[in-house]
């Protein structure tokens, strides 16, 4: 009967032994998971509080953008509502740079009785493209280096004059625009895709990374599970053992019926040893 009990108490003392120890086990765990936890959420708010300096900057990006497409747009429709008959009319500011060509115009109208009719028309001509680039120049702030425009007024400058008899200058100047504006448009687009393919590339990143998290969490979460079920079952082996050592123990121990019955028993046999020898003491004497 002893042997049961003792096997019993040992296989007690073991589940207790590996309930402490998985009680440890389970406190780890908590901890590793506050910890783990912590160590999410700090890179978290570091990629959320990139993401949104990155969105400002696009915002930013955007906005100005659309400022400077907003005023190439109205400097192109202001050129393109301009007459041309009004830039051969409009006189030229008084500047220092235009005081020669003035100067020069006030010489060649001395000297107009001395040439032919030809030489007359050609410096006409030469005149109102003067006036025409000066506007140009005034209305577009070109650099002083554009003065090399200022042709001198020879045999072969007055030929290169002619040729531009039958051109157009506002045209020049608005294919100019029109490229100008293609070449912003473009260069906007591949801004905006490089954007876009480095936002692309910082979410996958991003997922990848909460992809990695979510697993550690899952797995955590198994481990834990798993020591929680292992728990259950050793208090489950501890409480049966509890109750055997309580049933053996309840048998091994006298029950209080048959103590009384055998102390009336040998009460009894006292009282009638007692009256045999009162009975002989009589018959002696």
């Amino acid at each position: 009967m002893h042997l049961p009990i003792s096997v019993h108490l040992q296989a007690a003392q073991e589940a207790e032994a590996i309930q402490e120890e998985m009680n440890e086990k389970i406190e780890r765990l908590k901890a590793e998971l506050v910890v783990f936890k912590g160590l999410m959420s700090d890179p978290m708010t570091d990629l959320d509080t990139k993401i949104q300096e990155k969105a400002m900057k696009v915002d930013m990006d955007i906005c100005r953008r659309i400022d400077i497409t907003a005023k190439l747009c109205d400097v192109a429709q202001q050129r393109n509502s301009e007459d041309v008959s009004k830039i051969f009319q409009v006189v030229p500011k008084k500047k220092d740079r235009k005081v020669a060509s003035d100067d020069d115009i006030s010489e060649q109208d001395g000297e107009v009785n001395r040439f032919s009719d030809e030489e007359v028309g050609s410096m006409n001509i030469t005149d109102e493209m003067k006036r025409v680039f000066n506007q140009l120049r005034e209305t577009f702030d070109f650099d002083d280096d554009c003065d090399s425009l200022t042709w001198e007024e020879n045999e072969d400058t007055l030929l290169l004059w002619e040729d531009f008899t039958n051109c157009n200058p506002t045209i020049d100047l608005q294919g100019e625009q029109e490229e100008n504006l293609g070449n912003l448009i473009h260069e906007t687009e591949s801004f905006f895709k490089t954007r876009d393919k480095e936002y692309q590339e910082t979410i996958g990143q991003i997922e990848l990374e909460l992809a990695t998290a979510k697993s550690d969490m899952n797995r955590h979460l198994h481990e834990y599970m798993e020591m929680c079920s292992m728990k259950r079952g050793l208090d489950v082996q501890m409480e049966t053992c509890r109750r055997l050592i309580k049933g053996s123990a309840d048998r091994n121990s006298p029950s209080p019926s048959s103590v009384a019955s055998s102390d009336s028993g040998s009460t009894d046999e006292i009282q009638d040893d007692l009256e045999r020898e009162a009975d002989v003491e009589p018959m002696v004497s």
